[in-house]
């Protein structure tokens, strides 16, 4: 089963980048609950260590809610450009209970196996609550409680992530504002360069892409085909904490939302060496060879796609591929009779990392 993302011509109209602070936050909590499938944030988690003994205990007891299923009613009022954290705390308590209730239920049960109307549905209700008291007597009692009155435990979960906020998590996200507005500069330059895909590019493998089709999928646990267009655009929200998951919100009455790990926080790759740097150098130092590789930026191409593309003959094009496969820049695979050239993003992301270390040494 997939989510499919169709863009249309207008693509980079109908998208918006954004950060969230509440986002954050629950992504971080998420992190708590499991941090051995969270490396990148284990420093969080030892810090997290030195958090009042009463908190650490709330955080435990309620983190079901975040634990695997992010409710989406954590994004009410992300995309307002005011939003702070108290400002995001009053939207989601503005969220109708039936909303919440959806949201809720798809943390404790398989929406696979009951189907999304487990809260418009009696006979679906009764059915999983059947089955829960069989399997899981204390989970059949907490869906209950979500489906009868929701509000209390988002209540709850919402001072929890308040007292949270205040004793550790506000310090936290005014190191990370700064730098997830960077991302969103970088990521709207590439955007306004090369188009969306490019962006898209960089939260593979997570997703895949296909730029002739225009299209990006993401496997999740059930089916959902989304256009976008200017009256249904997608929002891309930059997150630290969201690593190593990109998360997809595309369900009504949500706006479309892609949560996605940014590049400067997560894993980078390791810098090229001298020889490696210099080989890459040589390779890119003609003003055909730069073209090839921004031609190739957003898709892959044959030798005579690029040469109508440049206005070269297919012999020269040729053999400009050639210098830069031998460079490692490129890499190629035959669909049918054609050869079809892909820039190498992992080379790529070396040889950035090694010039940005030249302008701020290394580790900057």
């Amino acid at each position: 089963m997939v989510i499919t993302v169709r863009f249309g011509g207008t693509a980079e109209e109908d998208l918006a980048l954004t950060v969230s602070p509440l986002l954050e936050a629950v992504h971080s909590w998420h992190v708590l609950t499991a941090p051995g499938h969270h490396a990148l944030h284990l420093p969080w988690v030892r810090r997290c260590r030195e958090l009042p003994a009463a908190l650490r205990r709330e955080l435990r007891e309620h983190g079901w809610m975040v634990a695997d299923y992010v409710p989406a009613f954590f994004e009410a009022g992300a995309d307002a450009p005011e939003a702070d954290f108290a400002g995001q705390l009053a939207a989601v308590r503005s969220v109708p209970p039936e909303h919440l209730a959806t949201e809720l239920s798809q943390t404790l049960v398989d929406t696979t196996r009951y189907g999304r109307d487990l809260v418009t549905d009696p006979f679906v209700r009764d059915a999983a609550l059947a089955d829960l008291d069989r399997s899981d007597p204390a989970l059949a009692e907490r869906l209950r409680h979500v489906l009868a009155d929701p509000a209390p435990a988002v209540e709850t979960a919402l001072t929890v992530l308040a007292d949270y906020w205040d004793s550790a998590f506000a310090n936290e996200w005014g190191r990370l504002e700064p730098v997830l507005h960077d991302e969103l500069t970088r990521a709207g330059r590439r955007i306004a360069v090369a188009g969306v895909f490019p962006m898209l590019r960089t939260l593979l493998p997570q997703i895949r892409l296909d730029p002739g089709e225009r299209l990006l999928r993401l496997d999740r646990p059930h089916d959902h085909d989304i256009t976008v267009t200017p009256t249904r655009p997608v929002t891309f929200t930059a997150s630290h904490y969201v690593w190593p998951h990109v998360r997809v919100t595309c369900d009504a009455p949500w706006p479309l939302r892609v949560t996605y790990p940014a590049a400067p926080l997560a894993p980078q790759p390791a810098s090229a060496g001298r020889e490696e740097l210099l080989t890459a150098l040589r390779a890119l130092a003609a003003a055909p060879r730069l073209e090839i590789a921004e031609s190739l930026a957003g898709e892959s191409r044959s030798t005579q796609e690029l040469a109508t593309l440049l206005g070269l003959s297919a012999s020269v094009v040729s053999r400009h591929l050639q210098q830069m496969t031998q460079a490692g820049l490129l890499t190629s695979h035959r669909e049918g009779y054609y050869v079809l050239y892909s820039v190498d993003r992992s080379r790529l992301g070396r040889i950035a990392a090694a010039l940005n270390d030249l302008v701020d040494g290394p580790g900057a």
